[in-house]
């Protein structure tokens, strides 16, 4: 805490349930008041908002950063210095890394290790595999609040779990309050579409889509839900591609289950026209989809069943993505977008879709928050928060440009080339800035890990600054 009094003043707030013409002041690293405008004096710091939005930092609870193990893509630093330019001042990262994430050991050397590098707060999920089922309780202990499970064959030395071994950890997790979250896509049918795709002779970028066809998502998210049910447990269905997968999980929500979704931008903004342009820049599983169910899927952002907006981020070198070009499978799986997300999604959800700002605001920050356990102090610009807040200008235009404009390790982005209408003019992460002005501006090691452990009231704090 640096004890500064900041005020950011003359802009647009969007908090989780209101949009409001006021200023906010921020004190020792937290939310001390909002108040209407020139009502606060004696600050040590103003930031100008005139023109622009103010939102809550969003929270990323969906990114890879290869850190240990395959530095050469991300790391710790590259990855939270692109999520903090994109407007993320959370992020929390998925045990697929080298070693897995597998065991509560493993699991504090990667935390200890990551400390060191991050620019924005972070957390670290813990893994559901049959091997690392007698860990679940060890990791919980040591901060994880919710546990990665794969349905279909993933990378081999993190295995996916059989229908008994993923039972068997729904019990585990449960046990420890914790919550699941599942890659859901049916392993027998999709590993039957790449024999056939492969009988056929076929390479080509479509043969992605065809060997996993939306279908293979929502066979796996309806068995998963319903052993969740059987279980009790907390679940949250990844990267959902498929409306008809939204609307399970909207069945689920009306029968009371605590079921929620995350969605990512390449599912929302690209088809399969962009597949077909992009080759294995293209590539990520769950696939691509044809534009009406691109539509479709809007519906369940639109409506509040879609929870979370996540980037889904998987950083890779341009040597393991070009040999696609020549065979899709011969690509590693996974889009680079945690940057852009933010700002493209916002764009489309607002100019486009109609969407509130403090819709978008629950649905960046707010729900996750809530889902993970950081709410009221993560996800919400309520006095005695956090001061994760993050200033947006929906006016200035744009236009993605990876190269010149990624902080990460091999920029490149799916989006390369698109408009954009909501751009990032500042993060602040706990009341000190990390990004302005197109430059990141704090140290690696300055970003704060989250442990479930952690106290997430707001305390005093907050009856001691009412609104004015």
């Amino acid at each position: 805490m640096n004890g500064k009094r900041i005020l950011i003043a003359g802009g647009t707030l969007a908090t989780h349930d209101a949009i409001l013409e006021a200023d906010l002041l921020i004190e020792d690293g937290r939310i001390a008041a909002i108040a209407d405008r020139g009502t606060f004096e004696g600050a040590d710091e103003l930031i100008d908002a005139t023109g622009l939005v103010v939102l809550p930092g969003a929270i990323d609870t969906h990114a890879h950063f290869e850190d240990p193990g395959h530095t050469e893509r991300e790391d710790f630093t590259t990855g939270t210095m692109s999520a903090a330019a994109g407007g993320f001042t959370t992020i929390i990262e998925h045990p697929l890394t080298y070693p897995p994430v597998t065991t509560a050991a493993l699991y504090c050397e990667k935390r200890d290790m990551a400390s060191e590098k991050v620019v924005v707060d972070f957390g670290l999920w813990g893994a559901l595999t049959a091997p690392s089922i007698p860990e679940i309780a060890g990791q919980h202990r040591e901060g994880a609040a919710g546990f990665k499970a794969f349905m279909p064959i993933s990378d081999p030395s993190y295995p996916h779990v059989t229908d008994a071994e993923f039972l068997e950890g729904m019990r585990a997790v449960k046990a420890v309050g914790g919550l699941v979250l599942v890659h859901a896509e049916n392993d027998s049918l999709l590993q039957a579409g790449l024999a056939r795709m492969a009988a056929e002779g076929r390479r080509d970028p479509m043969a992605h889509h065809e060997a996993r066809p939306p279908f293979v998502e929502e066979e796996a998210v309806h068995r998963a839900l319903y052993l969740a049910a059987h279980v009790g447990v907390r679940i949250q269905i990844v990267h959902v591609s498929s409306p008809v997968s939204a609307d399970l999980v909207r069945r689920e929500k009306a029968e009371g289950r605590p079921v929620s979704m995350e969605v990512c931008p390449h599912h929302l903004l690209l088809d399969l026209d962009d597949l077909k342009r992009l080759g294995p820049y293209g590539m990520c599983a769950p696939a691509l989809r044809d534009r009406p169910l691109v539509e479709e899927l809007w519906g369940s952002v639109l409506d509040g069943t879609a929870d979370c907006l996540v980037s889904d981020h998987s950083a890779y070198t341009a040597a393991e993505k070009e040999p696609g070009w020549e065979n899709i499978f011969d690509a590693l799986l996974g889009c680079q977008v945690i940057q852009e997300t933010v700002p493209l999604v916002l764009d489309e959800a607002f100019h486009r879709r109609g969407m509130t700002l403090d819709r978008f605001a629950r649905f960046s920050s707010t729900n996750a928050a809530r889902i993970v356990g950081l709410y009221p102090r993560k996800g919400t610009l309520l006095p005695g928060a956090d001061a994760d807040v993050v200033l947006y200008d929906l006016d200035g235009e744009w236009i993605v440009d990876a190269k010149s404009q990624q902080f990460s390790k091999n920029p490149w982005s799916p989006f390369d080339g698109r408009r954009v209408r909501a751009r990032v003019v500042r993060t602040v992460v706990r009341g000190e800035t990390v990004y302005a002005n197109g430059e990141i501006v704090a140290e690696p090691g300055s970003g704060r890990f989250l442990s479930r452990h952690d106290d997430y009231t707001l305390g005093a704090r907050r009856s001691a600054a009412a609104r004015s």
